[in-house]
């Protein structure tokens, strides 16, 4: 099995949103941070696709907010799926969802997507740094022309950390947070066990990390306005752009 491949399983998907999601610090502030900048180019948003979108939190915040809106959840991973359809089912909201792989340019000829495109708001959370750079800037580039005119990409993602000790202060950020997370479920795993499994898990190679400056300059590139970084703590950010017009 591919690295990548191992998120299609439902142990790791278990294991990802029952020890590891509600541990990622300041996630609530993430995702208000994310509506805020959503609200304000996209204030009524008709459509919108969340790519990766593990078990909906993007899409429940999304709907939440926008009680109208329509939604397409799109993943690779049926259990990711399974877990967004049981997380939205008491919304009633009209949602979709897409099980497809963005790791090559087919995923847009998914019925689903054809059918509701264009979008007015493209969201992704945790999901595009499991591809290869290249591949990164051909899926933005593909995105902004599934956006109307003036709609709006965010990204909360995985990046690179300018350094090694950098990325020191973010694993030692995390773990902390995992430590506290478990704690609060009931564990009696000491700090030294919750980091030596955060350091051997099996997910770590899929992990393709760039940096968010460079992330933005490929948006700026592909014709995308008001791109900026509107969150960053350590290697967790929140980029994007509107596309012009």
């Amino acid at each position: 099995m591919g690295k990548e491949e191992l998120w299609k399983t439902a142990a790791l998907s278990q294991t990802y949103l029952a020890g590891v999601r509600g541990a990622i610090p300041l996630a609530k502030e993430q995702i208000d941070i994310l509506l805020r900048v959503m609200g304000k180019f996209r204030p009524r948003p008709r459509r919108f696709l969340d790519l990766g979108c593990g078990d909906g939190v993007l899409a429940e915040a999304i709907l939440r907010q926008h009680k109208l809106a329509r939604g397409v959840l799109a993943d690779f991973s049926p259990p990711m799926l399974a877990a967004a359809q049981v997380r939205l089912i008491s919304l009633g909201a009209w949602v979709e969802m897409a099980e497809l792989d963005f790791r090559t340019a087919e995923w847009r000829t998914h019925p689903v997507i054809q059918q509701a495109a264009p979008f007015d708001v493209i969201v992704s959370g945790l999901a595009i740094h499991h591809v290869p750079d290249e591949r990164k800037r051909e899926l933005y580039a593909e995105i902004y022309e599934l956006l109307t005119p003036g709609g709006v990409f965010l990204n909360l993602e995985h990046v690179a950390s300018a350094t090694a000790d950098i990325e020191k202060l973010f694993e030692e950020l995390f773990i902390d947070h995992l430590w506290a997370y478990h704690q609060k479920q009931g564990s009696s795993d000491n700090r030294q066990q919750i980091a030596d499994a955060y350091y051997n898990r099996p997910d770590k190679a899929a992990n393709l990390l760039a940096p968010v400056e460079t992330q933005c300059d490929w948006l700026r590139e592909i014709g995308f306005n008001h791109v900026d970084c509107f969150f960053k703590i350590f290697e967790l950010a929140l980029f994007g752009g509107v596309k012009s017009g």
